[in-house]
């Protein structure tokens, strides 16, 4: 968020310009109250912060993508994941959680509330460090620990039906309302489809948005600043089965990537993600046949 404020310098993220204009002020400030960490601060209290919390979900791409909203308010417990809000006839769909704010939740309700809340995967425990430097906009180092995030607050706010894969439930999730069993895929409805990709973890599923060819990753697929990745350092479940997954997306007809982590991305059509993926694939492909036989 706020790539025009924030940037990456040695892998650690850094304020490296204050924002100069009004629209660069609302977008970091949506920044600061998206930030599972709470690690962007102000020197003052920012007397527009109201504002800015008034502007969650914010919607992606209105022109292209209608009815699709980014929540905000990252939570802590899910890692900082990005969580999304899909308007939709048949019952609005909450894609993962955000941080639970009755504010959030309010707005969310102006927009038709939520029937269904997709977990795309369980959240593995770890723990990391942000370094950042301090200006102006002040950040400091914090530590947070990936754990589920808010889903009970968010069911028990708007009586939505929570559906997560049954290889990823656990103690905090066994009361989820529908457990997905097998290899799918899964309809959620007529235009929905919930597509198995495990690798990150033995339950990960990505929800195909066919009319607007968006398929939502979690953390199965996500796009650095160095390109496609699937984040090997924090896989749970098998790596070479993830890279099976990832190739399994080659049949799906979509050009947009929403992922749980990283940047988005747009292709310009289907071939063109499937060149990217094709690539990606055989690069991993590569490099992990290599490694086998090393050992």
């Amino acid at each position: 968020m706020a790539t025009q404020v924030f940037t990456r310098v040695g892998g650690m993220s850094a304020v490296y310009k204050q924002p100069t204009c009004k629209e660069d002020r609302l977008n970091t400030l949506q920044a600061l109250l998206s930030c599972p960490t709470n690690s962007i601060r102000t020197e003052v209290p920012p007397p527009d912060i109201l504002e800015a919390q008034k502007t969650f979900p914010i919607p992606i791409d209105e022109k292209k993508l209608p009815g699709v909203y980014h929540c905000g308010y990252h939570c802590s417990k899910s890692y900082g994941a990005s969580s999304y809000l899909i308007i939709h006839p048949d019952g609005n769909i909450l894609i993962d959680g955000p941080k639970f704010t009755e504010r959030l939740a309010r707005k969310i309700e102006e927009l038709g509330g939520v029937c269904y809340m997709f977990l795309t995967h369980k959240y593995v425990s770890r723990f990391f460090f942000i370094f950042l430097f301090v200006q102006r906009f002040l950040i400091h180092a914090v530590m947070i620990r990936d754990d589920v995030a808010d889903h009970g607050k968010w069911s028990k706010r708007f009586s939505c039906d929570r559906i997560l894969h049954s290889g990823d439930v656990e103690a905090s999730t066994a009361d989820v309302e529908t457990k997905l069993d097998g290899n799918g895929p899964w309809r959620l409805g007529q235009d929905i489809m919930l597509i198995h990709t495990p690798g990150h973890t033995e339950g990960s599923v990505c929800l195909f948005y066919m009319p607007l060819k968006i398929l939502f990753t979690g953390d199965h697929l996500l796009m650095r600043e160095s390109g496609l990745d699937i984040v090997e350092m924090y896989n749970r479940y098998s790596v070479g089965t993830q890279l099976d997954s990832v190739k399994k997306l080659l049949d799906l007809d979509f050009n947009w990537i929403i992922p749980g982590h990283g940047r988005r991305i747009e292709f310009k059509d289907v071939g063109e993600k499937n060149v990217v993926l094709e690539a990606f694939v055989e690069e991993k492909y590569a490099h992990y046949s290599s490694v086998k036989n090393k050992w």
